[in-house]
Order: structure tokens, then sequence, then C-alpha cells
């Protein structure tokens, strides 16, 4: 009856969090939840204070009877303990269980103090130190653990958590060496092989991760995270008929807004809008507050020509988080496609300063300029985006500072620049397109025919 009461309650904790910490709420919203957590403390409180009563009777019994002890004072199946210190384990279990790592690390380590060969206790107190950020003292508890125990699972579970250690310290060469360690103790441990897996997903050795997720599916088939994994190796090797096998497999297995997501967005980034809006919008069913899934079926309902719908949802986006820079950026982006640049100026006039000197919005300055008349100013403001280190940003300088030295009648120099935003950014079209049209007005008509077959070659058929 308990274990269910205590998942409930985890569950109900994540969601005040996650809902408290949105900008929408309102204060009243924000009272509701601040009397909730408040009920769920106390309810926590009287729960480990009655607890603590059970233990004082259970020990108070055992002084009368110590023969009921024979079973219930045995820990693990390895070790018998004193009653006061199965007590206080129990309690930093309970502590443990609650996420409440702070107030469960004293009693764990009081359990250590008293049976130092107690490797479970230790374990829990390299648990506790691990989950508060003390790797140090983390590590020198498992490092413990492995010297003293003649177990191969907690030697294992000890190597597991070496390594975690490491990837939270982002160091993902020492941390494959502690997961195979773990493994050759272990081999059905899916979390091992997950992790041992991830870790050479972000190496980029994806030929390596591959078979090493399919280990952890091995182990576990319901291990969605290994399936999502793979659909990444694979897009990250070409392999796209592999990466909608994957990506949908995982969907099936989970219906997490995460998966979603990248369902969406590996249509997005395929040219595929129509199949990123269905997409998009099965988020916003999953995640009603993810402002990003707003911002993605925007873009797409806007690249198929579906304006009004696009800002519409743009909007939604921004009534849940009016400040989000990327939802601002795309706004003003549209602003200046439908030629409304008082209401740019609005926009720009209440953005921060150092957001306004923001490469991107250098290149939305410039456009600016452009709509105004002011054509060597958007030619400055252009080439000082071009200036930054962020390979998208340059791009977009040198796309804008082509269409800039179009106004101003210079072609030659115009293709130039689009040249330059093409080898920045291989896969966008419209640089191609404007350098076919300079080309055109060069009378260089065999170049200009070059660069609009390229597009016209990737177009899709079907129609929008």
């Amino acid at each position: 009856m308990l274990q269910p009461w205590l998942q409930q309650m985890q569950t109900h904790l994540s969601q005040i969090a996650k809902t408290y910490g949105n900008s929408a709420v309102t204060l009243e919203e924000r009272s509701q939840l601040r009397s909730e957590f408040q009920k769920i403390h106390q309810h926590t409180q009287s729960l480990l204070e009655g607890w603590a009563v059970l233990e004082e009777q259970v020990a108070s019994i055992l002084k009368q009877h110590p023969e009921l002890a024979e079973e219930e004072e045995e820990v693990s199946g390895e070790f018998f303990l004193d009653s006061q210190v199965v007590r206080t384990f129990r309690q930093g279990q309970g502590y443990y269980q609650l996420k409440m790592f702070g107030e469960a690390r004293p009693f764990f380590h009081e359990v250590v103090e008293k049976e130092p060969e107690f490797l479970l206790g230790r374990l829990y107190l390299g648990l506790s130190d691990f989950q508060q950020e003390n790797l140090d003292e983390a590590r020198r508890q498992f490092q413990l653990v492995i010297q003293t125990s003649e177990i191969s699972r907690l030697n294992a579970f000890a190597h597991h958590m070496l390594g975690c250690i490491h990837v939270r310290q982002r160091e993902d060469e020492p941390a494959i060496r502690q997961f195979t360690r773990a493994l050759n103790l272990d081999e059905e441990s899916g979390d091992s092989w997950f992790n041992l897996g991830a870790c050479y997903y972000r190496l980029g050795y994806y030929h390596e991760a591959i078979p090493i997720f399919f280990h952890a599916l091995r182990v576990d088939e319901e291990d969605w995270e290994a399936m999502y994994y793979l659909s990444c190796c694979y897009e990250k090797l070409g392999h796209h008929d592999s990466v909608s096998y994957w990506r949908m497999a995982t969907y099936q297995k989970t219906r997490h807004p995460a998966v979603v997501e990248s369902i969406a967005r590996h249509f997005e980034e395929r040219g595929e809008p129509r199949q990123a809006i269905q997409w998009y919008r099965k988020l916003i069913q999953a995640d009603p507050q993810r402002v990003g899934a707003y911002h993605g079926l925007s873009w797409n309902l806007w690249v198929s020509g579906k304006n009004e719908e696009a800002m519409s949802s743009l909007k939604k986006g921004l009534t849940l988080e009016g400040e989000n820079r990327d939802l601002l950026f795309t706004y003003v982006w549209y602003l200046l496609q439908i030629g409304d640049a008082d209401q740019v100026k609005k926009v720009l006039s209440r953005l921060p300063q150092g957001l306004i000197e923001h490469p991107l919005w250098l290149v939305l300055r410039s456009r600016l300029s452009v709509h105004c008349g002011d054509v060597d100013g958007a030619e400055t403001i252009a080439r000082q985006a071009i200036e930054t280190r962020d390979a998208v940003a340059r791009s977009l300088g040198y796309y804008q500072l082509g269409r800039v030295l179009l106004e101003k009648r210079d072609p030659e120099q115009a293709t130039i620049a689009f040249q330059n935003a093409r080898e920045l950014s291989p896969k966008w079209e419209e640089p191609v397109f404007f350098e076919g049209l300079c080309h055109l007005l060069k009378g260089r008509r065999e170049q200009s025919r070059q660069c609009w077959e390229g597009i016209l070659s990737k177009a899709d058929p079907i129609g929008p």
C-alpha cells in the first residue's frame, strides 16, 4: 500500500516543480501550488515520525523477545546488524526514496560509522553524495566498496556509479572503462549497456555505439531511450530508413514529448513540412506548455505558405513565454517578411541592449534598414554580423549582405556574399537562388541555370 502512494507523491512533486517554475503561472496558481507542496511536506514529516515510533516499538519488543529478530534483522541477505543500525538505515532509505538526499545522508553516514563493513549502507552513502554533487566523496565510497567487497554485483554497481561520476564530469573515455568493468562483472545490467552506448555516441563513435544499444535492448526490450539513441546514431550516419524505423519504434513504446519532438524535427530537417506540422501538433497535444512546439509548428506552417496560421501559433508560444529569444526573433522575421516595419520597431525598442547586439538580431536590423531606405546603414550592420564566430549567424549575415549589395546594384560582389552564405549552410537554398539571379544580371546564363536546376531537382513534385 505504501509504495504506490510514494510513487504518486513523487509524480505530484515533480509536476509541482515543473509548473511552479513556468513564467505563465498566475499568482493564484502559485499560491495553490505552495499549498499543495506544504500538505505533501507535512504528510511526509508525519510519515517519518510514525515510522520512528514504529521502530521504537519494534526495538522495545526485541528487547523482550530477541528471538523475533532472527529473520527481520538480516539486511540484503549478507549481513546481520544491530536493531538500532537497521532502524537508522531504514530511516535513511525512507528519505532517499522521497528524493530527500540531504536528509538521507546523515543516517547512512551514521550506519557506516557504526558498521563500516555493511557495504549496502556505504553504497547508499555514496549515492546520496552523488545526488548532491559531492562527487569526490561519492567516488571514495564506491572505491571502498570495490576494495572490500567479494560480491560481484555490488562491485559491478560500484563500477557503474564511478562511470556515472565521470559522465557528470564530462569524462567519457574513463567512463567507458568503468562501464566496461561493470559489464564484465554483470553483463545483464541494462543501465551500464545504455550508459556505455551514450558515451560512445557523445564521442562520435556511432558505429561502436549501435551494437551496444542493441545489447541494452536485449536486456530490456522496453528501453525506449536505447531505441531513441539508435535512431540518433543512424541519423548521424545518414541511414534515413533506419532513423525513421527506430523513431517510430520509440514512439510506439512511449508517447514521451521528447520523442515526439525529435520526430517532428527529423521531418523538418528533411524538408518535409507537412509531416513536421502533424508531429508538432501531436507534441502540443502531449505537452501544451512546451514553447518549442509552437515555434516548430509556426515555422513549418510559414514555409508551407500558411502565414496566418503560422503567426497565430507563434503568438500562442509568446503568451507562454513572452521573452523567448527564438520566438521573438521569428516574430520579427515574419513582420519583416510582410512589411510591417512599425511593429518591428516597437519590438526592437523593447529588447535589452545585449540581445539587440546579438548577430542574429543584427541581420534583422539590417533588413529593417533596407526596408526604411537606409541601404548604407544596412550594409554596415550586415558586415557586423559576419564578424561573429557562429556559423549560422555568419551565413545569415552573408546572405543579408548579398541582398543589400543587390539593392545597391552590385551583383558581382553580391555573388561572392551568396556563395559564402551557401558554403556555411550547404542545405540552404535561398542563397543559391539569389546567386543564380546575380549570374543572370551579369549575363552568365549557364551559371544561372546550374544554380536553379540544383534547386528544382530537390523540389517536392507533389507540391505544398
